[in-house]
């Protein structure tokens, strides 16, 4: 039996039955230049992976599994959409992603700290939505008690989402990256200039989305053994 997926069996059991997976298979991933140009770290990172292809519920994932410093397998099962079709204004980056590695819809073992940790989803596309997470009438309602401008948030992309309800969102126009986040948990985040606290926050050493993926991927390759 394959020790990466017993490793992420266990370790997600309560997300996926076995009888939810239909075929198993070893892969290996061809990345395009324009990705390799785009997310160095992350290129690195996944060429160290071991990858399985899993059809879960008929629908076609990637096991992305790593060895970390305590000899413990950890990864990532992404999901690739390769019909999915969106109305949401996708930057070129996100797109990148999504088609050459699919989006995260789950990770386990994960690092401590990272960005992955108690998010319900990263970057798949299907899950994805417009705005702030349904906490539009909250910043709006804080923002008029407070006499502060709100900045122009509707068109703004949740491609994460942390199991609290916290969304972290690109700006399509700009590609600058924010965490909404309506309590104050972080240390690697300030609060957005000009704006109420608990709303909007910008992350240290994050501008942009691309700025976002290769944090990620860096935090896990530290990982590795």
């Amino acid at each position: 039996m394959n020790k990466d997926l017993e490793a992420f069996k266990e370790h997600l059991s309560w997300l996926i039955h076995p009888s939810q997976i239909d075929t198993v298979s070893e892969a290996e991933i061809s990345l395009s230049p324009k990705f390799t140009d785009t997310f160095p770290i992350l290129t690195d990172l996944i060429s160290q992976a071991r990858v399985l292809n899993l059809d879960i519920d008929h629908q076609p994932h990637r096991l992305f599994s790593w060895t970390n410093k305590n000899h413990e397998i950890f990864g990532w099962l992404n999901k690739t959409e390769p019909d999915f079709t969106s109305p949401l204004p996708f930057i070129e980056e996100h797109r990148l992603l999504l088609d050459e590695i699919g989006g995260i819809r789950e990770s386990f073992n994960q690092p401590h700290p990272s960005l992955s940790n108690n998010q319900e989803f990263m970057f798949l596309g299907s899950e994805c939505s417009l705005g702030i997470n349904d906490w539009d009438d909250h910043y709006e309602d804080l923002c008029n008690n407070e006499n502060q401008l709100p900045i122009d948030f509707k068109n703004f992309i949740t491609f994460v989402i942390e199991a609290n309800g916290n969304a972290t969102v690109y700006d399509p126009k700009t590609k600058e990256v924010f965490l909404f986040a309506h309590d104050h948990a972080f240390d690697n985040v300030d609060f957005l200039e000009n704006q109420p606290e608990y709303t909007f926050h910008t992350f240290h050493n994050i501008t942009y989305f691309a700025d976002y993926v290769e944090a990620l991927a860096q935090e896990w390759k530290n990982e590795l053994l």
